[in-house]
């Protein structure tokens, strides 16, 4: 009995050890700290630590998350809400619509961990937040990038209720494309969005990504007629495909690569 009493003495004693040594080994994030998807598993489910991705919810069923992040999303809910950008990404005050919605949804009494597809929105909102006097913000970078231990995978395809959401991704090109947005009760699209993002994270439709075709005035166009067309994913991609539609055509002024691979990325959301 003594003997049995003993080991587990030994054995919680080396518990308390090790959960001792764990808690030494946590130090205070400084301002000057490189953290980034590489090394984020070294400060994951920290009490001190919010985490948040600026994805749309739609990302996470169809891309995946990185597990204990929580979503507060750049383009649903922050755009034209708590700022005004213009389409651009260079933050000024003047775009700061409620301060109150910042201080409301980020704790500024911990640090901020931020990720997207890229990190375009995340450096945007890490602009917002340290003008705002936040000093631990981080952008840790695109969840394409995380390689770590928390990932939990979509299955790159999404669509629920009135929202839709797609990838494809080109290995030739490293060019990975994204569609989402939402639908009516007629299964009507009524909002949409297109991205291309290069294979550092950057976003085409950046502001002078390229000298020669700005992709974001292209993009807003297209999207922009969609929405005014009124039609369904179906008759999409029959207006996309049809020589006599000088409206689409002349909205569609992408390369054949690029065209094709937009094709492939609408296609899963035909109706079969």
């Amino acid at each position: 009995m003594k003997k049995i009493t003993l080991i587990l003495v030994l054995i919680q004693t080396t518990f308390m050890l090790s959960c001792t040594q764990k808690n030494e080994e946590i130090t205070d994030i400084k301002t000057d700290d490189l953290i980034t998807m590489e090394n984020l598993d070294e400060y994951m489910f920290r009490d001190d630590v919010q985490y948040v991705d600026l994805r749309n919810f739609e990302a996470r069923f169809a891309d995946g998350f990185i597990y204990s992040f929580e979503v507060i999303p750049f383009f649903d809910y922050l755009d034209n809400r708590a700022f005004i950008r213009n389409d651009g990404y260079n933050f000024q005050p003047e775009q700061l619509l409620s301060e109150n919605e910042f201080l409301r949804l980020f704790d500024k009494n911990k640090s901020i961990f931020l990720y997207a597809d890229g990190c375009i929105r995340s450096g945007y909102i890490k602009d917002i937040l340290n003008y705002l006097g936040y000093e631990k913000v981080f952008v840790l970078g695109g969840y394409f990038e995380y390689d770590g231990e928390h990932k939990v995978l979509g299955d790159d395809y999404f669509k629920f209720g009135n929202s839709f959401s797609n990838r494809y991704y080109n290995s030739d090109t490293e060019l990975t494309y994204y569609i989402y947005g939402g639908f009516n009760m007629d299964r009507k699209i009524n909002s949409v969005r297109f991205d291309i993002v290069d294979k550092y994270g950057v976003s085409l439709r950046t502001p002078n990504y390229s000298e020669d075709f700005d992709y974001n005035y292209q993009f807003k166009n297209l999207e922009d007629y969609i929405k005014s067309d009124i039609v369904t994913f179906k008759e999409l991609k029959y207006s996309f495909h049809d020589d006599q539609n000088e409206n689409y055509k002349s909205l569609l002024n992408f390369d054949r690569l690029i065209f094709d691979d937009l094709m492939l990325l609408i296609e899963p959301l035909v109706p079969k």
